[in-house]
This record gives structure tokens, sequence and C-alpha cells, in this order.
């Protein structure tokens, strides 16, 4: 049994973050198996720091 309802993959949900109009995402990987992703804007200075300390970890 899973915690997240099926008919939820692929929904788009307003929000998850403070500085910008991001959009959560939530994808099924396989059954029991959940990814829920933050699209933000490309100028969210949230999104930058985490791209920049993304290269400094390469």
């Amino acid at each position: 049994m899973s915690v997240i309802p099926d008919h939820l993959d692929g929904a788009v949900i307003p929000g998850g973050c403070n500085t910008c109009n991001a959009e959560q995402r939530i994808t099924q990987l396989e059954p029991g198996m959940w990814s829920i992703g933050i699209a933000h804007d490309d100028w969210c200075p949230t999104w930058q720091r985490i791209q920049a300390q993304r290269q400094t970890h390469t």
C-alpha cells in the first residue's frame, strides 16, 4: 500500500520555495517509490545558491 495515492502521479502543486513561484512535481518512479521535485524560477536566489553549491561539490 502506498502512502501517496496513485492519482497524484504527475501532479503539479504550486509552492515549495519562499523566494519564487516554484512548483512541486510528484512522480511515481515505481510502485511505492515516489519523487517530489521542486522546479524554481531561473532567477530564484535559492535556486542559484543550490546550483552554486552543486558546482563546488563536483
